[in-house]
């Protein structure tokens, strides 16, 4: 399989062409499997010659087995030459294996190949099973180890020891070869939607940047002015504002660039789940970095948080403002949502899942114990609530 190494990235694959009319990069351990496969077919077709110049006084159409290793021969060299590996090659390449192994019948007593002596090709039979795991993963090696082993068998006629032995080394190094193949592609997969993915994040924080710098500052000084001048201008400042929220959700969140491809990651950065709530009434203080969280934690965070803030308002008042802060260290992962709300009796808070209101005790101290943290809630007339949530960045084991 041919590589043509790209600049800047060289060192972790190469573009190696599968069908004439496709090319798609290649992990470098497929790479090294082709490449080495192309010398081990020439050295391979020496040795079974070699060993045939040693018994071809003993065979009966010596002929025939230079002719085969001459033919195996110059289709290895061939091979140095057109790099481009396909399904049609490797079937030809098969095919050879498989009229070698027979034309051991031919150029054999029939003594001889009943007691089990070598086929023509001898070893490199086996190069086109590694190939065709390099080209199709485990699935390819098995299903050539299989047609070798079958012809092998045939040719045979009783199995020996040896023959089950080969047999056996086949599947394996089918299997093997082609399963250390398909994890390497499914690892380059990974490693180019991630790739992708960080460019995407890397483009929106580049948009968000440029759209705080010009558009977001412009509608928060005319809220300002507007609120300054007051009369009309305080409507149109309010408007300011309201478009100001909106576009500030947009940049944070992922529906600011289309999605990441499916699958690269179930994390997710939190500061963004939690950004979707800043309104008029709650402000957010968050992280400068991302601070990704999985996928599912994330959700459940969100959704206590949430619960926080629909108690901010449905009990805090119709003036109340409420602020979020989420702080993140390398063990756990702290939210702090606080209200200057008109606050409660500690006592009646700690008592409302007795009489019905699960509010508290399900989706905010249920959801934190089930992530492996805990909540605590502080409240008292007249000094709002303060709910602070603490977790495991990691799922506990």
């Amino acid at each position: 399989m041919p590589a043509e190494h790209r600049t800047g990235r060289g060192r972790l694959f190469g573009v190696t062409s599968r069908s004439p009319r496709t090319l798609r990069s290649e992990p470098v351990i497929v790479e090294a499997f082709s490449r080495g496969l192309d010398w081990f077919r020439p050295v391979a077709a020496l040795y079974a010659g070699l060993l045939v110049v040693r018994r071809h006084d003993s065979m009966t159409h010596p002929w025939v087995a230079f002719t085969t290793i001459a033919v195996l021969m110059a289709f290895s060299l061939a091979l140095l030459a057109f790099r481009r590996r396909t399904t049609w090659l490797l079937g030809v390449e098969v095919l050879l294996a498989v009229a070698g192994i027979f034309a051991t019948l031919l150029a054999d007593r029939a003594e001889d190949v009943a007691a089990g002596q070598f086929t023509l090709p001898t070893i490199w039979a086996a190069g086109c099973v590694a190939g065709a795991a390099v080209l199709h993963g485990r699935i390819g090696g098995l299903v050539v180890a299989a047609v070798v082993s079958g012809a092998d068998l045939l040719e045979v006629g009783t199995p020996t020891q040896t023959t089950w032995h080969n047999i056996l080394l086949l599947f394996m190094l089918g299997g093997l070869i082609g399963l250390a193949v398909d994890l390497a592609r499914e690892g380059m997969s990974r490693y180019e939607q991630v790739v992708a993915e960080r460019e995407r994040l890397r483009e929106r924080d580049r948009l968000a940047r440029v759209v705080h710098d010009g558009v977001l500052q412009t509608l928060a000084f005319v809220h300002r002015r507007g609120e300054e001048i007051g009369g009309e201008a305080a409507e149109l400042g309010g408007l300011a504002a309201e478009q100001e929220r909106t576009l500030r959700r947009l940049v944070s969140q992922d529906g600011f660039l289309p999605r990441a491809v499916e699958g690269v990651d179930s994390r997710r950065d939190l500061r963004l789940v939690l950004g979707a709530h800043e309104d008029d009434r709650v402000s957010l203080a968050l992280p400068g970095g991302p601070v990704p969280v999985e996928a599912t934690r994330a959700e459940e965070l969100d959704a206590a948080v949430v619960a926080a803030l629909d108690n901010v308002a449905r009990h805090a008042g119709d003036d109340a403002r409420a602020w979020v802060l989420l702080e993140d260290d390398a063990e756990s992962i702290t939210i702090t949502v606080r209200d200057n709300g008109v606050g409660d009796e500690p006592d009646h808070l700690l008592t409302a899942a007795s009489r019905g209101r699960l509010g508290v005790s399900q989706s905010i101290l249920g959801r934190a114990r089930a992530l492996g943290g805990s909540a605590d809630i502080s409240t008292r007339p007249g000094g709002g609530c303060r709910v602070v949530i603490t977790v495991p960045r990691e799922e506990p084991a």
